[in-house]
């Protein structure tokens, strides 16, 4: 790995991730916030199975509930994927077509060490993602009056980056096969939503079932970690995963022209 563009690409992207960790701070905050008050009040929706899995149960009549439902179903995973795919496709595919990969690679750089180096980079920003996330959880539900262990918000933290590593690695495996930024994250996004949908509808018709089992959601929720704390079993599918589709990407990178 070259350590010259995994610090320059980590400099590219440290503000937005930055500002998404901080996002995630302000959301959990309001979201720990609005608890006392309405939590109890909703109780537990009363939804089809499988659209209530989609929302974590849809249970807000608890604590560890409301913040499954709230941020561990949907958000966490949005904003953690979105920083990771955009980054992963940014940082190689759009380098490539503005040209500047180009001029990278002029140097005496292999292809595959600027893979690393880009995927390291990814990983750094997803982690502080995940850190936000942290920060966020506990503060959050210390406004909220407490009621889950800081063990299992760790874990929800946890599950989430490494979910952030395999999407992101998906992506970045795209942009280095393709060379294209919207076919790297349109292709990505795509994958990680119909992986959500499947997660949740699959487990009702029998035949396709297994299904799930080819949804990152399903690794990242299915020890529901909030509750259970860290599966290191899943984990380790995401991280198997997303070092696969990384070698993969330092592959690809190296077998064809590019553009620009």
């Amino acid at each position: 790995m070259s350590v010259p563009t995994f610090v320059l690409a980590v400099r590219l992207r440290f503000v937005s991730a930055v500002l998404a960790a901080a996002g995630m701070i302000l959301v959990l905050l309001m979201v720990g916030a609005l608890f006392p008050a309405v939590g109890g009040s909703i109780g537990k929706l009363d939804l089809p199975k499988g659209v209530a899995e989609l929302l974590g149960g849809a249970d807000y009549s608890s604590l560890t509930g409301w913040f499954r439902s709230e941020i561990g179903a949907v958000y966490g995973p949005l904003v953690i994927g979105a920083t990771a795919i955009t980054a992963a496709a940014g940082s190689t595919a759009g380098e490539e077509e503005e040209g500047i990969l180009g001029l990278v690679l002029a140097h005496p750089l292999e292809r595959s060490q600027l893979v690393l180096a880009k995927a390291a980079a990814v990983a750094v920003g997803v982690l502080i993602v995940a850190a936000g996330t942290w920060i966020g959880l506990v503060a959050g539900v210390a406004v909220a009056g407490g009621g889950i262990a800081l063990a299992d918000l760790t874990a929800l933290s946890v599950h989430l980056a490494f979910f952030g590593f395999m999407v992101g690695a998906l992506a970045l495996a795209l942009a280095a096969g393709t060379g294209r930024k919207t076919v790297a994250i349109s292709v990505a996004s795509a994958y990680a939503i119909l992986g959500f949908l499947v997660n949740g509808f699959a487990p009702l018709v029998g035949g396709i079932e297994w299904l799930k089992y080819l949804s990152p959601f399903y690794y990242y929720e299915s020890n529901d970690p909030i509750a259970n704390g860290i599966d290191g079993a899943d984990l380790a599918v995401l991280l198997a995963a997303a070092l696969v589709l990384t070698a993969v990407a330092a592959i690809l990178i190296r077998r064809r022209d590019l553009r620009g």
